[in-house]
């Protein structure tokens, strides 16, 4: 699934041929991240086919469709045992005892059938990198291990000679792609963009119980504001990115289903630079988020900064441009939120909410 927008108020500075031409790549950016999630999710599905197939080869078909038909009425037990518990700590062990109950019948199960656990563990390892492999690539690793930079520690010249922009700004693009295999839950989404306001950023959330072999989401969320900058010289597009924090909670768990289990959870913000026009550029990130967790059995909850202090972010655009050059520049986050499960439950959300009090930006060459 894929959708997405943007919006730019006409400039009376820059050419009309131009901003013209900033409607037209916005449309084909859109047209090809469509084609990137599109990419993604046939991949994935790709990887999960051939590890099934496999998965077979090792372990026998008939003592994978024992497994699988043991299985079945445990999981209908769990899912069943979650949606009519109280939300209470009562209501959470009683899930948590059924949960523990049902992993012990399943190891003993394991046992009794002769499964080749350490052969399928070793498989199960080899595909799970290929998929993070996969996802690596579609994310596009930031290309500086910076993150968010204190107030104090930002440089005491930066608002001279930059331009600086601030609410309301002239423009906004966003865009999100989200796709699942049969058992995870549709994830949820929302995006808090206000270019008026200037606020930015979006919550996420994926969750899975009763979870296959070989079960996956992922959501990608990203916000920008967008306005126009004329190069004084030759050189790369610097900004800085001065923020106040809204809201930027990250949590979730992992909790072991059958006794043959593991997972990967993948909690991913980024900050994203990308000229529009000329160009268009590559995007340029810089790590906020880089949150992992692995296993059968995992809590986590934190936050990358409290409400209403002040962070910075330094970036550059992946090209650059002659002096006097018009370029429309987009800066905001991009979030991923993705998992991977092998017989796990998965909760995993994330909110990341900045408001974007100014943006410095001057040409590298100057």
């Amino acid at each position: 699934m894929y959708n997405a927008g943007f919006q730019l108020d006409p400039v009376d500075e820059v050419p009309e041929e131009t901003q013209k031409e900033a409607a037209g790549v916005s449309l084909e950016l859109e047209q090809e991240e469509l084609k990137q999630a599109q990419n993604l999710e046939s991949s994935i599905k790709k990887i999960s086919a051939e590890y099934e197939k496999e998965l077979r080869g090792v372990v026998g078909d008939e003592n994978l469709e024992r497994y699988f038909e043991f299985r079945l009425p445990l999981r209908m037990q769990m899912r069943d045992a979650e949606l009519k518990a109280l939300p209470t700590v009562v209501g959470e062990n009683e899930v948590e005892e059924k949960r523990l109950q049902s992993a012990d019948k399943s190891r003993e199960f394991l046992k009794e059938i002769d499964f080749d656990m350490a052969r399928a563990s070793k498989l199960r390892g080899e595909y799970q990198a290929r998929i993070q492999k996969v996802f690596a690539e579609a994310v596009g690793r930031p290309d500086e291990a910076a993150y968010l930079v204190l107030p104090e520690n930002a440089p005491a010249d930066i608002h001279n000679p930059w331009a600086t922009y601030s609410p309301p700004y002239p423009g906004w693009a966003w865009a999100c792609s989200w796709a699942r295999s049969d058992e995870p839950y549709n994830p949820s989404f929302a995006r808090y963009l206000n270019s008026a306001a200037g606020s930015l950023g979006t919550y996420t959330h994926t969750h899975v119980s009763g979870a296959d072999n070989s079960d996956y989401a992922w959501v990608r969320y990203h916000t920008s504001m967008r306005f126009w900058y004329r190069m004084p010289a030759a050189g790369m597009v610097e900004v800085w990115m001065y923020m106040q924090c809204i809201s930027s909670p990250y949590s979730g768990y992992l909790k072991d289903e059958w006794g043959w289990s593991d997972s990967v959870c993948d909690q991913e913000s980024h900050a994203r630079l990308r000229v529009i026009v000329p160009g268009p550029s590559a995007p340029r990130k810089s790590a906020v988020l880089d949150y992992r967790r692995t296993g059968t059995d995992a809590t986590w909850s934190r936050s990358v900064a409290y409400p209403g202090q002040y962070r910075w972010k330094h970036i550059f655009s992946m090209d650059s441009y002659p002096a006097n050059t018009w370029v429309l520049i987009e800066i905001g986050t991009e979030e991923w939120n993705r998992f991977w499960s092998n017989d796990v439950t998965i909760h995993s959300g994330m909110t990341m909410r900045w408001f974007l009090r100014n943006v410095y930006v001057r040409s590298s060459g100057e």
